[in-house]
């Protein structure tokens, strides 16, 4: 009897259906069941399908450990029948020319390979030295003085006129875009300041003194100071002073129109 057929045995004495053993040991029943009927391809790879057939056998009283060591060496593979020591397969003559002569035919393509390929190098080197090789200088003339006169060579310098420089305009940089309200806000000691240019929101902190802030907009800049006495401000360049009174909570909405009026 195999290790699933006693498992099937045992939990039929005591009266467990499989729908009551996969409620206990928390196992799909498709798993018990392909466990009694040892389908092996049909149990999860360890660790799950050990565990599986571990807890089958506690649930019904049986060894846990030693049921599923016998469970799985049931489909153990049979050993592979080795060759006899010292004994060697001795290939027969016709395997042994059949292996030989690709083998000397291999060697033998790679050396003409290495041939043509040192021929083809040594005329490419003996063209190369001859393209290389100085041009021969004529012996030099001898006049009527009887002293030689050697011809004097004349550059492509000489014979034609040096190209004019040509004087690229420089690049000139693009000027920045000018906002219509630069407001720079700098702080005495540490305030709350929320502050928007244009609808969009780019201020809202503690600001530190020491930690200027600038604002560029074209059409409102919004401001609100926890502690106004506590900000100085400018306006497009212009120095306005403090934001507000100490302790003071100023909200101000700034447009090109009120920025030349405002205090």
């Amino acid at each position: 009897m195999t290790i699933g057929e006693q498992l099937r045995a045992s939990r039929e004495a005591k009266g467990l259906s499989l729908d009551a053993l996969a409620h206990t040991t928390r196992v799909q029943p498709r798993y018990l069941a392909a466990i009694e009927r040892n389908d092996v391809a049909s149990v999860p790879p360890r660790p799950f399908g050990r565990g599986f057939v571990r807890a089958y056998a506690k649930e019904i009283g049986l060894d846990p450990d030693r049921t599923a060591h016998d469970y799985f060496a049931q489909f153990a593979p049979a050993p592979v029948a080795s060759a006899a020591p010292g004994l060697q397969a001795v290939p027969s003559p016709t395997e042994a020319r059949t292996t030989f002569i690709p083998s000397w035919l291999a060697i033998g393509a790679l050396a003409a390979v290495v041939i043509a390929l040192g021929t083809i190098s040594l005329r490419r080197s003996d063209r190369t030295d001859r393209a290389l090789a100085p041009a021969a200088v004529p012996a030099p003339a001898v006049g009527t003085t009887g002293q030689a006169t050697t011809p004097v060579a004349t550059s492509d310098a000489q014979e034609k006129p040096p190209a004019k420089d040509i004087i690229l305009p420089a690049a000139t940089a693009a000027a920045p875009a000018a906002h219509a309200l630069v407001v720079q806000l700098t702080p005495t000691r540490r305030c709350w300041v929320t502050a928007s240019a244009d609808g969009q929101r780019v201020i809202y902190k503690l600001m530190m003194p020491g930690t200027p802030e600038t604002l560029n907009a074209d059409e409102e800049i919004q401001i609100r100071a926890g502690d106004a006495g506590a900000l100085e401000w400018t306006v497009n360049g212009r120095k306005v002073g403090l934001f507000g009174q100490s302790g003071q909570i100023r909200t101000l909405r700034l447009t090109p129109d009120v920025a030349a009026t405002v205090q």
